[in-house]
C-alpha cells in the first residue's frame, strides 16, 4: 500500500511533465545538473555535467533550497513569452560560464525513458519485495532480497519526482542511500551466505545501519540548506560499486556452481548481468563525463526485467525457501497486471503520437485496458463454457471419477463408473467401456477417431486393457482437443483402477488358495505327528516285547532292565502328555554322561542288535547338556538306521569326536551306503525301505535343531557316517558336575559295576 501511494504521487507528477518546457538539461533540488539527459538536450550539448550547478537564471539568483524550482519557473515564464532561450550561469570545474540554454518540450521518447519506464520499474521491485515478504516471511533470505527490492522501489518510483516536481525528494534521497548497502547485503547472502556473514553475523545489521543513517543525514542537510553535492557523489560511487560488485560475485558463484544451483544462478546471472553492469558503469561515468553518461540510462528498459527475472527465479527454485505453495490464479493475476500495465503505456504513446493530448491518452488507455481485461476475461470463460466444456470441466470430473474409483475392486464396476462419468460432461448418443481380458486379443485401431466416434484405448503396463467408446456428439458438433485430453486422463484412471481390480481378484485367488492349503497343511500335520508318535513308541514296545518272551530260564530281571523299563514308561507317559502340545516341541535341558546315552540306546536296541559288532567310542568323563529323552531318540533312529542298512553281521559304532568349536557325535555303519543327495534322507516320507516310514530321520533332525544343533550324512572309506555337531556351549568335562545330575545318581544306585559289564557287552 505504501508503494502504491508514493507511485500515485510519482505517476501524478510525472504526467505534469509530458510536453513540459524544461532548458535542455534537468537539474536536482539544489540545482546541480543531473546525470540523466539525452545528447541532444541542449545542455548536454554544451558540456554539462554533474556536478556542475546553475548559479542564476535571466540575472535572477538561486539559492540551494529552491534552486530547481527558480530554474523551471523562469524557464516556463520565458516560454510564455516566446523567448526559447533562457540565460544561465553555471559553476563547473574549469570555472563559472554563462550560457544560453535552449527551452525544448520534453518529447514523449524522454517521457517514457525517464518517468514512465523508471515508475514502471519501481512497481515491479516493490511488487517482487510483496512477493518475497508473502512467499517467506521468516526467510533471511527473502527478507533481504524484500528490503533491497522496497529501497529499489523507493528509488526508481521517485528518481523522476527528484528532478521536476520535487514532491517526494527525501524519498528519493533515502532510497538512493540505502540501496548500495541493501545490494551488498543481498552480495553476500546470495544464494547462500558468505563465510564471513556465519563468522560475523551482525555485518548484516551494521549495513542497513549505515544505510539508514547516511539516508537520514542527507535529508537533514537537504532541508538545511546545506550543500548535498559530496554525499550525492559518495551515493553515486556505492551505488555504482555495488552494482559491479554484485555482478561479479554472482558471475564468480555461476561458474563454480554445479547441478540445479548452476541452473538457477544462470537464470538470475543473465537476468541482471547487462542492465546493472551497464547502470553501474554509467553511474561512476557521471562522474566524469555527463555526455558520456547518458547512454546509460538507456539500460533504464532492460532493468524492469531484473525485479521479474530475479523472483522468477527465486520461485521456481525457491531460494527463500518457502513452504508456500504456488498459487496458479495469483500468478496469472499478477502477470496480467503486468500485461495490461504494459499495454496501457503502448496504448498512450500511440494515442500521443496522434496528437491525442497525453493525460487524456493516459486515462484512456487505462480505462481500456481495464474494461479489455474484464471483457476478455469473461469471453474467454463464456467460450470456454460452451464451446469447450471438457476444460471447466476438467479438475472436477477427474476428482470425482479419482474418488468413486478408489473403492472399487471389480472390473465390471469400473466400467459403470467410467461410462457414468462420461455421460455426466460429455452429451454423445451413447458411451460403452469395453474391457477384455489379458488372454483376449485386443481390436486394431489406427487412432482415436472411428466410425462411431471416438475409440480411446486403456493401457496399464504397455499392456491394452480396452477401450472407451464414445458415440458423436449430439446435434453433430465437433470433438475438441480438450475432449480428446479429458477422454485420455479418464481412460488413464480407467486403466489403473482395472489393473488395481485384476490385482485385488488375484490377490483373493491367491488367499483362497492359500487357505486351502493351510487346511490342507494341518490335516498332514496331525498325520504327520500321529505317524511320529506310532514310530516312537515302536522301540519301547520291542524292548518290553523281548522282555516278556523270554524263556523260564531268563525270566529273571536284573536292576538295570528295571530301571531302563522304567525310565522308557516314563518317556511314554511324557510323549502322551506331550499330544497337547503339538504345535512346538519343548526342550528340557540337563547335563547327562554322553556313555550314559549310548548304552542307554545299546539296551533298547539289544534285540535288534544281535549278530551285529557294536562299537562305542565315546569318553567316560564327558557330559552332554540336552534334553535325554529326546537325544535318546535321535541316537535310537540314527543307531536302527544303521541296523537295516547293514547286514547281519555288519558292524555299527557310536563316536564321540572333540573339535575346535565343539564336537561331532557321529554313528556309523560299513553298509552299502547311499546315493544322491544327502539332504534328501531327512525330509518327510522319504524312504528306501520297503516297509519304513520315512519318519526316522526327519524327527532326528528336528531334534537335533531345536537343540541348536547339526546333523549331516556322508559316505567315505566304505562307512555311511551320520555327524551330529554340537558346540562347545553344550559339551562338558566335569565329572562331578555330571554326577550330581538326579538322573547319573538314581542310575548309580542300581550299580556301576552291572551298567559298564553291560556297555561291554
Amino acid at each position: 500500500m505504501a508503494a502504491a501511494c508514493v507511485a500515485t504521487i510519482a505517476l501524478r507528477g510525472a504526467t505534469s511533465w509530458y510536453a513540459h518546457p524544461f532548458p535542455g538539461v534537468l537539474v536536482t533540488p539544489s540545482g546541480n545538473v543531473s546525470s540523466i539527459g539525452l545528447p541532444n538536450w541542449s545542455g548536454i550539448e554544451q558540456g554539462l555535467r554533474f556536478p556542475d550547478r546553475i548559479l542564476s537564471v535571466d540575472g535572477i539568483g538561486m539559492e540551494r533550497r529552491d534552486a530547481a524550482r527558480t530554474l523551471y519557473a523562469a524557464t516556463e515564464r520565458a516560454y510564455a513569452l516566446g523567448d526559447g532561450v533562457v540565460h544561465v550561469r553555471v559553476a563547473t570545474a574549469m570555472g563559472e560560464r554563462n550560457l544560453d540554454l535552449r527551452i525544448d518540450l520534453l518529447d514523449g521518447a524522454s517521457w517514457w525513458l525517464y518517468a514512465g519506464c523508471t515508475i514502471f520499474t519501481g512497481a515491479l521491485y516493490a511488487l517482487a519485495a510483496v512477493i518475497a515478504v508473502s512467499s517467506s516471511p521468516r526467510g533471511v533470505l527473502a527478507r533481504t532480497f524484500a528490503k533491497f527490492a522496497s529501497a529499489a522501489a523507493l528509488y526508481f518510483l521517485t528518481l523522476f519526482d527528484y528532478h521536476t516536481t520535487r514532491t517526494v525528494a527525501p524519498l528519493c534521497f533515502a532510497g538512493f542511500a540505502c540501496v548500495p548497502f541493501a545490494l551488498a547485503s543481498l552480495t553476500l547472502r546470495l544464494p547462500e551466505d558468505f563465510p564471513v556473514v556465519s563468522r560475523f553475523p551482525w555485518l548484516i545489521g551494521a549495513l542497513d545501519l549505515v544505510g539508514l543513517s547516511l539516508a537520514v543525514l542527507v535529508n537533514i542537510q537537504h532541508f538545511s540548506g546545506a550543500d548535498v553535492t559530496t554525499l550525492a557523489k559518495v551515493f553515486t560511487l556505492l551505488l555504482g560499486g555495488a552494482l559491479i560488485a554484485f555482478v561479479v560475485t554472482l558471475g564468480v558463484r555461476y561458474l563454480r556452481a554445479r547441478g540445479t544451483r548452476k541452473e538457477t544462478l544462470r537464470v538470475l546471472f543473465w537476468a541482471t548481468a547487462t542492465p546493472y553492469l551497464v547502470v553501474g558503469f554509467g553511474t561512476l561515468v557521471a562522474l566524469l563525463s555527463s555526455r558520456g553518461s547518458t547512454a546509460a540510462f538507456f539500460a533504464i528498459p532492460a532493468l524492469g526485467l531484473a525485479p521479474v527475472a530475479t523472483a522468477i527465479a527465486f520461485v521456481r527454485y525457491n531460494l527463500w525457501g518457502s513452504r508456500a505453495l504456488l498459487s496458479r490464479v495469483l500468478t496469472r493475476t499478477i502477470a496480467a497486471a503486468v500485461a495490461c500495465t504494459v499495454a496501457v503505456g503502448a496504448g498512450a504513446a500511440l494515442a500521443t503520437s496522434v496528437g491525442v493530448p497525453f493525460r487524456g491518452a493516459l486515462a484512456g488507455a487505462a480505462a481500456g485496458a481495464l474494461v479489455s481485461a474484464l471483457l476478455v476475461n469473461f469471453v474467454s470463460r463464456a467460450v470456454e463454457r460452451s464451446l469447450f466444456p471438457a476444460a471447466a470441466q476438467y479438475k472436477p470430473t477427474i476428482e470425482q471419477l479419482s474418488e468413486e474409483l478408489t473403492s472399487i475392486t471389480d472390473p465390471r464396476e469400473v466400467a459403470l463408473a467410467v461410462e457414468r462419468t462420461v455421460r455426466r460432461w460429455l452429451p454423445c448418443d451413447h458411451v460403452e467401456f469395453r474391457a477384455f481380458e489379458a488372454e483376449e486379443k485386443p481390436p486394431q485401431t489406427r487412432g482415436p477417431s472411428t466410425a462411431e466416434g471416438l475409440a480411446i484405448p486403456v493401457t496399464f503396463g504397455g499392456r491394452r486393457l480396452g477401450f472407451l467408446v464414445v458415440g458423436s456428439k449430439r446435434g453433430g458438433a465437433l470433438f475438441t482437443t480438450d475432449d480428446v485430453d479429458l477422454l485420455n486422463t479418464i481412460a488413464n484412471q480407467a486403466a489403473l483402477a482395472l489393473a488395481h481390480a485384476h490385482s485385488y481378484a488375484e490377490l483373493e485367488r491367491r488367499r483362497q488358495q492359500q487357505a486351502a492349503a493351510w487346511q490342507i497343511e494341518r490335516v498332514a500335520l496331525v498325520e504327520t505327528v500321529a505317524a511320529e508318535i506310532a514310530h516312537e513308541v515302536r522301540y519301547p514296545i520291542n524292548f518290553f516285547r523281548s522282555v516278556f518272551r523270554r524263556g523260564p530260564q531268563d525270566a529273571k530281571l536284573d536292576a538295570e532292565e528295571i530301571d531302563i523299563g522304567c525310565e522308557e514308561v516314563d518317556r511314554l507317559e511324557r510323549l502322551v502328555s506331550g499330544l497337547r502340545k503339538v504345535v512346538g516341541h519343548r526342550i528340557e535341558r540337563r547335563i547327562v554322561p554322553i556313555e550314559d546315552l549310548v548304552a542307554r540306546t545299546e539296551v533298547l536296541l539289544r534285540d535288534v542288535l544281535r549278530g551285529r559288532v557294536f562299537r562305542a567310542d565315546v569318553p567316560p568323563d564327558t557330559g552332554l547338556r540336552c534334553d535325554p529323552d529326546q537325544v535318546t531318540q535321535v541316537l535310537v533312529n540314527l543307531v536302527a538306521n544303521a541296523v537295516d542298512a547293514t547286514a547281519p553281521q555288519g558292524k555299527i559304532g557310536v563316536r564321540w569326536t572333540a573339535t575346535r568349536d565343539g564336537a561331532e557325535l557321529v554313528v556309523w555303519d560299513d553298509g552299502p551306503g547311499f546315493d544322491g543327495d544327502a539332504s534328501r534322507l531327512f525330509a518327510p516320507w522319504f524312504t528306501t525301505k520297503v516297509r519304513g516310514t520315512g519318519l526316522g530321520l526327519a524327527i532326528t533332525q528336528r531334534i537335533v535343531r531345536a537343540h541348536g544343533w547339526s546333523v549331516d550324512a556322508v559316505r567315505a572309506e566304505g562307512h555311511t557316517s551320520f555327524l551330529v555337531t554340537i558346540p562347545g556351549s553344550d559339551v562338558t568335562g566335569d565329572r562331578a558336575r555330571v554326577a550330581s545330575d538326579p538322573a547319573v545318581q538314581r542310575r548309580a544306585a542300581s550299580g556301576d559295576e552291572r551298567h559298564e559289564d553291560s556297555h561291554r557287552r
